[in-house]
């Protein structure tokens, strides 16, 4: 079986294919809109930073499960809401690896969850007591404005995803590859600073990517 690869490993590598739309992006275009592929990357530098939180969650949540100490309520009624009730709990008692089957019933439940916002994030991590993630990923990076350039990024997203990011005359509105270059380096340099503090806080051992 594979090994699994890690939910920062991940964002990584589709920081990665964004990247490479903004340089085929600046290297010239024949597209109708010329800033497509501009739009493109955008998109699929969003998508990589919201997967990351709900799939970082599911590595948080098997070693919280592990110490019964401190499950917490917010963590149970999460897990009740996936489908992990009472018939489901005796069926793990007889499986093999049920930790690995609670991830996976998790994981699935969380994949139209949308971690676009700070506050939902915060929110998801407040389960297992670690208080206020992104402000203190912010701190981390050193970077005061961090959040709301990356807030930014997400409003961009969703009005290319919804509306075509075009103007009330149905034309594409002004965008820069330039700009949305440093704006997916903070996604990934916020990104990498959650990574260490959840790690940390954790004690999480990165996993080796396959």
């Amino acid at each position: 079986m594979p090994a699994i690869v890690s939910p920062l490993t991940t964002f990584e590598k589709t920081i990665i294919r964004s990247s490479a739309l903004l340089d085929l992006q600046e290297a010239g275009t024949e597209l109708e809109e010329e800033n497509d592929l501009t739009r493109s990357a955008v998109v699929l530098a969003v998508a990589a930073f919201d997967r990351y939180f709900t799939a970082k969650y599911c590595d948080v949540l098997i070693p919280h499960l592990k110490d019964d100490k401190k499950i917490s309520d917010e963590v149970l009624k999460r897990l009740e809401d996936a489908g992990l009730d009472a018939r489901f709990s005796l069926e793990l008692l007889a499986s093999d690896r049920p930790f690995r089957k609670i991830r996976t019933i998790v994981q699935n439940s969380l994949s139209k969850y949308t971690t676009q916002r700070f506050e939902v994030i915060d929110d998801l991590f407040l389960a297992f007591g670690l208080k206020d993630l992104c402000e203190c990923s912010q701190k981390k990076a050193k970077r005061k404005n961090l959040l709301t350039r990356i807030n930014r990024l997400v409003e961009l997203r969703n009005d290319i995803a919804h509306d075509g990011h075009t103007n009330v005359r149905g034309d594409p509105k002004a965008i820069s590859s330039v700009d949305i270059r440093a704006r997916v380096n903070d996604l990934k340099l916020f990104v990498e600073s959650c990574d260490h503090i959840v790690n940390k806080r954790f004690g999480l051992i990165k996993p080796v990517s396959a």
